[in-house]
């Protein structure tokens, strides 16, 4: 894959030469390899990198079906601090209802008296160099004084959080949602200017940053996505059929609306003119909703698979219906990755910065516009074939792995300057 500057020199065996730092990623989930959300997956990998050189530490919550993942976690880091988290427990659950009424929905649900006493009990026994902090625990770099902090905005929450207010239609929680979005943005911003750097994934949230704190500094650090090498290795030849996919965890709001939305709006026009087409949505934990799609005519609820590989094989076409976007929709680097021609809407483009009508076609959140531009790819090879190619160079020109471990090495260091 290529590389390109200021990075291209970089490698981690050339920065060994640096001095080693002591690292703490504060975490609200236990990143680790075979979590299955893109958050999860980009720290996880972040951690397997400078663990290679640095010392790292890991403070997060663990819920019951994590803790086998605790030891491949420890294997990497120094210290691994596991807060045990109960999803469903009453007593738990009222009282992140309750901070909930103090705090926006994205920080009043991660306040734990537990969690504060182990976070400052880590800060007291070891000296970190650097702090990072994951955006949703952003209340926690309030503990933080002395090591550098950087705040990692893997989606700014704010932007999230307007999304869910345009969308509400309702009227009592439409006004809650609106109150729920300014005092996320307040919020966020009071987190973002009391650290010292912040970290985003895309260039649009760091302009958004930008905007408000035009002295911080902000760095962009691109994602590492599920199976980036192996898509990159999925033959770029159409195969037979016309299968329609999309990849996303089905119990997350935002990809429960996209489906149905596609579903119900957008595939009874496509097989209007391409009788055979079928939509195949692979995901983990479906919801009832999801699940009941599967009785629609040309639809197939896979469900959480082991390997995405094969599915993306036996694809034509990416779907990426999202109606709410901010941060980077991972769900399309992975259709350009796989060189599997992507149909999204401007919400499902969200931070990826692919150009529409070269390396993917992004249309309007309008059923026959999104159905007439997969109809084209599904009948247009030479389309089809164009889009493909496009798709996968951008990945390999701008989601290299090698540089975002570079750019991460240069944080690092700058600690220590």
């Amino acid at each position: 894959m290529g590389l390109h500057p200021p990075y291209a020199r970089i490698t981690l065996r050339q920065v060994l030469r640096y001095t080693q730092v002591e690292i703490l990623f504060v975490n609200r989930f236990l990143p680790h390899a075979n979590i299955r959300n893109s958050g999860g997956l980009d720290v996880y990998h972040y951690i397997s990198a400078l663990s290679q050189d640095h010392s790292v530490s890991l403070i997060a919550f663990v819920t019951a079906d994590q803790e086998a993942a605790l030891e491949s976690m420890q294997a990497l880091c120094r210290r691994v601090v596991a807060v045990p988290y109960s999803m469903h427990g009453l007593a738990p659950r009222l009282w992140r209802a309750a901070w909930r009424l103090l705090l926006p929905r994205v920080y009043g649900r991660v306040i734990s008296i537990r969690y504060l006493r182990r976070i400052r009990q880590m800060l007291s026994q070891v000296r970190y160099d650097l702090v990072v902090v994951d955006g949703m625990m952003a209340p926690y770099s309030k503990l933080i004084n002395g090591p550098q902090t950087v705040l990692d905005e893997w989606d700014i929450s704010s932007v999230l959080a307007y999304h869910g207010y345009r969308n509400e239609k309702s009227l009592l929680p439409r006004a809650w949602s609106q109150l729920d979005w300014l005092r996320t943005q307040a919020f966020e911003l009071h987190y973002a200017a009391s650290c010292n750097s912040v970290l985003v994934r895309s260039e649009q949230d760091r302009k958004i940053l930008h905007t408000y704190l035009p002295d911080k500094r902000i760095e962009v650090v691109a994602p590492w996505f599920e199976g980036l090498a192996e898509l990159c290795e999925v033959e770029a030849v159409r195969p037979p059929g016309n299968r329609l996919l999309f990849v996303g965890a089905m119990y997350m709001p935002a990809n429960v609306e996209a489906v149905i939305f596609f579903v119900h709006r957008v595939l009874p026009l496509v097989r209007r003119q391409v009788p055979d087409a079928e939509f195949h949505i692979v995901g983990s934990a479906p919801t009832p909703d999801v699940l009941r799609l599967a009785s629609e005519d040309g639809v197939v609820v896979v469900g959480e698979v082991p390997d995405l590989t094969p599915y993306y094989q036996q694809s034509a076409v990416n779907i990426v219906p999202r109606l709410t976007g901010g941060g980077i929709i991972v769900k399309t680097l992975n259709g350009l990755a796989a060189a599997r021609p992507t149909v999204t809407t401007h919400a499902g483009n969200s931070g990826t910065g692919a150009q529409s009508g070269r390396d993917l076609l992004v249309v309007d959140q309008e059923p026959e516009a999104f159905a007439s531009a997969v109809v084209r790819l599904l009948r247009n090879r030479d389309l089809w074939e164009q889009i493909a190619a496009n798709g996968r160079s951008y990945i390999a020109e701008n989601y290299d792995w090698e540089v975002t471990c570079g750019v991460l090495e240069n944080l690092v260091q700058r600690t220590r300057s």
